[in-house]
């Protein structure tokens, strides 16, 4: 499992968006973030190939040409 530490997660948050968390919150992401990274890359393996993601362009441009055809 990929190791963050939660200087790691502080430092990221205000260098890249401006965000100051606390130490324990900081500590809360980098607790969860080593397992959701480490499953991310499995994603590969689990056949979802062909699986439109659900904020995909063409699911929003279909659903979109649905709500207007019921008005």
């Amino acid at each position: 499992m990929p190791l963050i530490t939660h200087e790691t997660v502080k430092h990221m948050l205000r260098d890249l968006y401006g965000y100051e968390i606390s130490d324990a919150v900081a500590h809360s992401i980098a607790q969860n973030a080593g397992p959701m990274l480490t499953l991310a890359g499995h994603l590969g393996s689990l056949g979802l190939r062909g699986i439109e993601p659900p904020f995909g362009y063409s699911v929003l441009a279909s659903e979109a040409i649905r709500l207007n055809k019921s008005k």
